[in-house]
């Protein structure tokens, strides 16, 4: 199992990685030859798909979906029939009704954006194709958990990929032809069905070999995930509030110069996010196995590595870069931006709590009690963000909903880690522990940096690169020295041997 897992985290790491790259700089192209505005206009069309915005609907399809194949796998493929059928059903009604709200809304929104006279008519072509692909999109939810629930993770890393770089080949055509900005947008929703329809031939050749077919559902299997899809509904509240609404909102408020600029500070912080998350996401199947199975002590041990390991190799990095955060702008969009690294920098502190938080939640998604206590969790986060970006609004603008985002992190992150230590029976002075040998760390590397730059400043991508490298280095050797203790070091030689060859 454990090869398994680092074999599927691997796999996710590098192709989320490499998808991540490609994004950022299809970014840099959009925000360097058509501007802030059109970067804004795709952000916002972009938000009415179900990674986006109308991710409030999708009800955990693709989680509960990976959970129910995982225990199919188990032997009770009759269960996993039924409840897959069902969450195929909620999620093809729910994307056709998305689809017609969005067709129809149109107009409002290009009116509710403040979308320039000139730029309307397109905008609102955009999101009528939107709506037309919407329904794919909504069931190929499912089609991406059944095959993390069947740990394929290779073939839908795969696909990310592949979408992405035709994504940037359209844009560097775009550019190179002068087209219009619209048809950047066009792009990517084409790779969108392109990705859906190849992950629609590969769940059926995996689902052939297994016992993965429709099936009808009972009263008590529809009540069941009836229950769980409002667990899920009343965690998505607080997720699309806590940070897919807002460009949303600034568009309303601001326009969409401001939603571009916004999204291009956030763009980072969610690519680092993009790359963690197979840190975590192949935890789920494995968690559910152990859970099924009531193996308390290996629940312990991952709840307690997943913690550890992961941030001790991501927080120093993370500290690395807000170092280098006004010279990664300079390179990356150019110096028209370099003013912005301050919040860059701030915004760099949450993809860090993330890094310790997020396998724990993971592993524990498959308690109820746990995503009942998580919903009341970031329902308060959500209020304490909100909070301090309506109190410093009137000062920072958009950047309010940065401050508000991060000081909501730094501020609630101990009391999610105390519940989750609590459950998994770890000693609650770990987290204190980490966070100070963190601190010590990120201290150290302060003093390196900044000594670095005052006799050699990275202002070029092949300067950056260097100054990037010789850093990761010292970072990591300041953590493998000062953060990890000799039992970490150990199970970093368990997880070699682990995926070794024999």
């Amino acid at each position: 199992m454990l090869r398994r897992f680092l074999h599927n985290t691997a796999i996710s790491a590098v192709a989320f990685g490499l998808a991540g790259v490609l994004g950022l700089f299809s970014v840099g192209l959009i925000a360097k030859f058509y501007g802030l505005t059109v970067l804004g206009l795709i952000a916002l069309t972009r938000a009415f798909l179900p990674n986006g915005f109308l991710s409030l609907i999708d009800f955990g399809v693709s989680e509960i979906t990976t959970q129910m194949v995982a225990r199919g796998r188990l032997g009770d493929w009759a269960a996993a029939n039924e409840r897959v059928s069902f969450l195929t059903m909620v999620a093809a009604v729910t994307g056709l009704i998305s689809s017609v709200a969005i067709w129809f809304g149109a107009p409002s929104l290009a009116v509710i954006f403040t979308v320039a006279p000139e730029e309307a008519p397109a905008f609102i072509s955009i999101l009528k194709v939107t709506a037309l692909i919407t329904p794919l999109a909504f069931i190929g939810l499912i089609m991406e958990g059944a095959l993390k629930g069947f740990e394929e993770y290779a073939w839908l890393r795969m696909t990310e990929v592949g979408g992405n770089l035709l994504y940037v080949a359209a844009i560097y055509l775009a550019v190179r032809n002068k087209l219009p900005f619209e048809w950047i947008a066009y792009a990517y929703l084409a790779t969108v069905v392109v990705k859906y329809f190849v992950l629609a031939v590969i769940v059926a050749i995996v689902a052939h070999s297994s016992k993965l077919g429709p099936s009808a559902w009972s009263p008590e299997t529809r009540d069941d995930l009836v229950y769980r899809c409002w667990l899920m509904f009343n965690g998505r509240i607080g997720g699309v509030l806590q940070q897919t609404i807002i460009p949303l909102a600034i568009g309303a408020m601001y326009g969409p110069a401001q939603v571009g600029a916004y999204d291009l500070l956030m763009r980072l912080p969610r690519f680092l996010k993009a790359v963690l998350s197979p840190l975590f996401s192949a935890i789920l199947p494995i968690s559910a196995h152990l859970y099924e199975k009531t193996d308390v002590r290996r629940l312990q041990i991952l709840g307690r590595n997943s913690f550890v390991l992961p941030a001790a190799v991501v927080v120093p990095i993370l500290v690395l870069m807000a170092l280098y955060s006004e010279e990664i702008l300079i390179v990356w969009v150019g110096p028209q931006s370099a003013a912005q690294w301050p919040w860059l920098a701030l915004a760099l502190v949450v993809p860090a709590a993330n890094s310790m938080i997020n396998a724990g939640q993971t592993a524990l998604m498959v308690r109820a009690d746990f995503m009942r206590f998580a919903n009341r969790f970031l329902y308060s986060q959500v209020l304490l963000q909100y909070a301090v970006t309506l109190l410093t609004l009137h000062w920072f603008q958009d950047r309010a909903f940065i401050l508000g985002w991060v000081l909501s992190y730094i501020t609630m992150t101990p009391v999610l880690m105390h519940r989750m230590f609590r459950l998994m029976a770890l000693p609650r002075r770990l987290f204190w522990e980490h966070v100070a040998r963190q601190v010590l760390v990120a201290a150290l590397l302060t003093v390196f940096v900044l000594s670095y730059k005052m006799y050699f400043a990275p202002t070029t991508l092949p300067a950056l690169v260097v100054a990037g490298t010789i850093g990761c280095i010292a970072a990591w050797a300041l953590s493998l020295t000062l953060i990890l203790s000799r039992r970490d070091r150990a199970m970093f030689g368990n997880f070699a041997r682990a995926i070794t060859p024999r």
